[in-house]
């Protein structure tokens, strides 16, 4: 079978440290707030994802900005209208060729056995279902093998986080189980304003994180 290769960018600290021109004519996704780098990294990925309606609302704005002028060939965003407490999250974005909707077909349960990227789904141009994993790095993943892409490798996927509430010095206020920083000081990935000034975010949760990726490991292992 001939290689198809993928890079996933995750968001950890550790991005900080790695020569993001190495991937600049790779075939890559991002996620999230990553678009604040794009100009230091010198490209634009091929692929963008966003799952966590937090973050996607309170960036909205720029992903229609990266959706008009960009050179990402597709967006992936979850379109959770099925939650009322979030709001129609996919009418805040752009409607465009380029822009997939993703619904999620069930919830993901971590540590099932099971893991998502084997699940059925259903893709077309504009709409994915298939169940969506709390964590973009496997929900990418599954999109990229839906995609054909046979290799895929990962660079700042830590999967560690500190709960912002203990290190961020009053700078958080708690909203139930959602955060808002007052400052850029988020050690939580690859740069302090990430989920810096004025972001509203979801509280870490690195326990199921790792017991998702556990749980995946042995099929991810397989597919090598």
């Amino acid at each position: 079978m001939k290689k198809k290769t993928a890079y996933i960018i995750g968001n950890g600290p550790s991005l900080a440290n790695e020569n993001m021109s190495l991937l600049k004519d790779k075939i890559t996704m991002s996620f999230n707030r990553a678009f604040i780098a794009y100009e230091d990294w010198g490209f634009d990925p091929t692929y963008y994802l966003a799952i966590d309606g937090n973050t996607m609302r309170g960036m909205h704005k720029d992903v229609n900005e990266l959706i008009d002028k960009s050179n990402i060939e597709r967006f992936f965003l979850l379109n959770i209208e099925d939650n009322p407490a979030h709001g129609y999250v996919d009418e805040l974005f752009t409607k465009a060729d380029n822009v997939t909707f993703i619904t999620n077909s069930g919830t993901h349960v971590i540590n099932d056995g099971t893991p998502p990227v084997t699940q059925a789904y259903e893709m077309d141009k504009n709409n994915v279902v298939l169940p969506v994993a709390p964590n973009s790095g496997m929900t990418g993943l599954a999109i990229l093998r839906m995609l054909g892409y046979n290799e895929i490798a990962f660079i700042g996927q830590d999967a560690r986080y500190i709960d912002d509430a203990i290190y961020r010095n009053g700078s958080i206020e708690k909203i139930s189980r959602e955060y808002r920083s007052s400052e850029d000081n988020d050690q939580n990935h690859f740069r302090s304003d990430y989920f810096g000034k004025g972001m509203i975010f979801g509280k870490p949760n690195q326990d199921d994180i790792i017991n998702l990726w556990s749980t995946a490991s042995p099929w991810i292992h397989e597919q090598s």
